[in-house]
C-alpha cells in the first residue's frame, strides 16, 4: 500500500522530532555514572589544639656561621712534595704532619753544620755545657806563662839595673821581651774570643740547618678539620707556598647583622638560640661574646659575633642560620604547633585552621623550635585547632572529615 506524499512527510517530521530528546535523554543518563565515578570522598584529617607557651621575647635574626679560626698552611722551606697526609675533610690535632717534603739535602747541611760547630768547639777546648773561659784555651794559656815569665824577668833585671849589676843594653833586651810577650798573649786571647764567636756562629748555621730540616715536615698550627688541600705528591712547593687550608670548628662563629632600630638590645652574654636547614627540628645553643664597636655605613646594622660550640661536628662552617637573640625581658605568650602541621606554598609558610568540617588557610612566619614543636606568629590563636596531617594535600576551604584523635 502506498502513503500520499502529505502523510509521508508528517510522518517523517514527527520521527526527526523524537530523536534528539532521546538522544539527549541517553547523553544524560550516560553522564550521571560518570559523574559519580569521579566525586571523591572529602580527606579524613586529624586536628589538634594548638599549644600556648610563656617565653622569653626574642630577636629574630640570619646570620652565617663561620670557622672560629682559618688558616692557611704554607710551606716555610722549599722542596718536593713526598707525601700528603691529608684530604678535604680530615680531622687533625695540633702538630700532625700535613705535607711533607724532601729532607734529604737540608738533612745533608744540617750535619755538615754540626761538623763544623763540633770542630770549632774541640779547637777552643771547651766541653758541651761548659762556660767559655778564653783564658782556659791552651794557646792562651801558653802565651799568657810566656808574658808572666819575660815580665818577671823583666822586674828582676830592672833591679840589677838599678844596682849597677848589668849595663843598659840587658835591661832594654828583658823590656822588650816583655813587651813582646804581652802582645802575644793579647793576640792569643783575641784569637780565641774570636773562635768563640765563630762557634757561634757555626752553632747559629748548624740551628738553622736543623730548623731546614723540621721545616720540610708541615704541620697543624691548631685541632680542627682540613677545609682544602693544595699539593700533591711529586709536585715542588716553594717557601711560602699554600699546602691546606685548616679550620678550627669546635667553636664556630657565628656573624649577625643586627637593625639600628635593635642594636641596644644586643649586648655581650645573650643566649642566642639558632636552626639550620641542615638539621631540621634541632636546635643549637650559642653566646653573644663580641659587639661590633661602629654600624656598617651601608646597611646601617650594628655586626655581632656570637659562639656555637661545635664538639660534636654538626655544624658546618658557612652554614646559613636563624638565630634568636633571648632579650632577658618579661616573658610573653607564644603559639607553638607540630612541626607536621607546617606546609609551604612557593617560599611561605601555612598552616590549616579547621572551621567545622572545612580548612581555613592561614600563611605563618616560623620562630623557635622546642620540643619538636615550631612557634608560629600569624592570625592563628589560642583556640585554634589545626590540621596535624595530610597538609600538603589541603587546599584552602577544602572540605574534611575529622578523624578522631586515635584513628590511623
Amino acid at each position: 500500500m502506498r502513503l500520499d506524499q502529505p502523510a509521508y512527510v508528517a510522518a517523517l517530521a514527527l520521527l526527526l522530532s523524537l530523536t534528539p530528546s532521546c538522544a539527549k535523554k541517553n547523553a544524560e543518563q550516560k553522564a550521571k555514572p560518570a559523574e559519580s565515578a569521579t566525586a571523591e570522598p572529602a580527606p579524613a584529617v586529624k586536628f589538634a589544639k594548638v599549644t600556648e607557651r610563656k617565653l622569653s621575647p626574642t630577636l629574630e635574626l640570619t646570620g652565617t656561621l663561620a670557622a672560629d679560626e682559618t688558616s692557611e698552611v704554607a710551606s716555610a722551606t722549599s722542596g718536593i712534595v713526598t707525601k700528603v697526609e691529608i684530604d678535604v675533610g680530615t680531622r687533625v690535632k695540633k702538630g700532625d704532619i700535613l705535607v711533607q717534603l724532601d729532607s734529604r739535602d737540608p738533612a745533608l747541611r744540617a750535619q755538615a753544620a754540626d761538623a763544623s760547630a763540633t770542630q770549632a768547639l774541640a779547637k777552643l777546648g771547651v766541653k758541651s755545657g761548659q762556660k767559655f773561659d778564653p783564658n782556659n784555651v791552651a794557646e792562651v794559656r801558653a802565651a799568657k806563662e810566656g808574658m808572666d815569665l819575660a815580665v818577671s824577668e823583666a822586674d828582676r833585671t830592672k833591679k840589677l839595673y838599678e844596682g849597677g849589676s848589668i849595663s843598659a843594653s840587658q835591661w832594654d833586651q828583658a823590656r822588650s821581651r816583655a813587651e813582646q810577650a804581652r802582645a802575644q798573649y793579647e793576640g792569643a786571647l783575641n784569637g780565641a774570643m774570636q773562635g768563640w764567636a765563630g762557634l757561634a756562629a757555626a752553632q747559629s748555621q748548624a740551628n738553622l740547618a736543623r730548623k731546614s730540616v723540621a721545616d720540610t715536615s708541615i704541620r697543624a698550627p691548631f685541632d680542627g678539620a682540613v677545609a682544602e688541600r693544595r699539593a700533591t705528591v711529586g709536585e715542588f712547593a716553594p717557601m711560602g707556598k699554600v699546602v691546606a687550608v685548616v679550620v678550627r670548628d669546635e667553636i664556630l662563629r657565628l656573624r649577625i647583622d643586627v637593625p639600628e632600630t635593635d642594636a641596644s638590645k644586643v649586648t655581650a652574654g645573650k643566649e642566642v638560640t639558632l636552626t639550620v636547614s641542615a638539621h631540621p627540628g634541632k636546635t643549637f645553643k650559642g653566646t653573644v661574646k663580641r659587639v661590633g664597636a661602629s654600624l656598617k655605613a651601608q646597611s646601617r646594622t650594628l655586626p655581632i659575633e656570637a659562639e656555637v660550640q661545635n664538639a660534636d661536628g654538626q655544624l658546618k662552617p658557612g652554614y646559613f642560620a636563624r638565630a634568636y637573640v633571648e632579650l632577658g625581658e618579661a616573658d610573653t605568650n607564644a603559639i607553638f604547633v607540630p612541626r607536621a602541621a607546617v606546609g609551604s606554598s612557593g617560599s611561605a609558610s601555612r598552616v590549616f585552621v579547621r572551621a567545622g568540617n572545612r580548612v581555613v588557610e592561614r600563611i605563618v612566619t616560623l620562630g623557635r623550635e622546642i620540643d619538636g614543636e615550631v612557634e608560629i606568629r600569624g592570625n592563628v590563636t589560642a583556640n585554634d585547632e589545626i590540621a596535624i596531617e595530610r597538609v600538603d594535600l589541603l587546599q584552602d576551604g577544602a572540605d574534611v572529615n575529622v578523624a578522631a584523635p586515635g584513628a590511623k
